[in-house]
């Protein structure tokens, strides 16, 4: 496998995106992360096409189908002709930045959707947002990744601390310890945490299908619910907003609390 230390700064002039969320195992969160980084690209007026590709759970399309110009396309990663609907949307359309949902076990799909994006020659850039639980499942999806990809994409790695926030090394001590860790970082990796929201709050979202920026004034949540909200959102932001160009964040500032609370976001 070929590996690449090219610095970050170097990277930044690729500014168009194609962001898959990814993780070969069902319940790690991947479908919710998906929803926060597309909530952050609408509430920033960036650019996006986005694709639902989990048919058994289309969260991505359910919570955002109405906020999305054109609306979210639903369409199977494996199904013939994908990269070609992919293509001729990036062509027509040319957004800056491409969302995919994935499902969970297409990863032996990876290289071939990489080489056709890549022979496309359509400026785009792509970025595997990997999710992990905290199993060693993740690590050993996440080292197939690497080994389908290499340095043909960029990766963010995201420690989704709904599986302990409280004592995060333990919790993923497997990929702490691991060597793919080590070999994810040569690659040139971004290291993210996705910060817990409490299971209430969630609920409450999902009873109505709501997007994060519309739940915090929506009148199905009592007002403690969007209190906590309010204050999850601008945190959250601040920790993906380290991802800088690989998730074209790169000129995105958190949104105030107060803002928030007001509807003016």
């Amino acid at each position: 496998m070929t590996k690449t230390t090219t610095p970050h700064r170097k990277k930044a002039a690729v500014n168009k995106r194609i962001v898959l969320c990814t993780s070969e195992k069902g319940g790690t969160g991947k479908s919710i992360v998906a929803r926060f980084i597309l909530d952050m690209y609408l509430a920033n007026n960036i650019d996006v096409v986005a694709y639902d590709c989990d048919s058994n759970n289309p969260q991505l399309w359910r919570h955002y189908n109405s906020s999305v110009p054109g609306g979210v396309r639903t369409i199977k990663f494996n199904q013939h002709g994908f990269s070609e609907i992919l293509k001729n949307d990036l062509s027509s359309l040319n957004p800056v930045v491409a969302l995919v949902d994935l499902p969970s076990g297409v990863g032996e799909y990876f290289p071939d959707f990489v080489q056709e994006m890549e022979s496309a020659s359509l400026g785009y850039r792509i970025t595997m947002v990997s999710v992990l639980g905290r199993g060693k499942d993740s690590i050993i999806q996440l080292k197939r990744l690497i080994e389908s990809c290499g340095n043909q994409v960029d990766y963010v790695v995201v420690k989704n601390l709904y599986w302990g926030e409280d004592d995060e090394e333990k919790r993923f001590i497997f990929y702490e310890q691991s060597k793919t860790r080590k070999t994810v970082f040569e690659l040139g990796a971004i290291e993210l945490k996705f910060l817990r929201l409490v299971d209430w709050v969630y609920e409450a979202i999902d009873a109505q299908d709501l997007t994060f920026t519309e739940a915090v004034n929506h009148e199905t949540l009592t007002i403690s619910k969007q209190a906590r909200l309010s204050i999850w959102i601008p945190t959250q932001e601040s920790e993906l907003i380290k991802g800088g160009s690989l998730l074209r964040l790169e000129e995105v500032q958190p949104r105030e609390r107060d803002a928030l609370k007001k509807g003016k976001i």
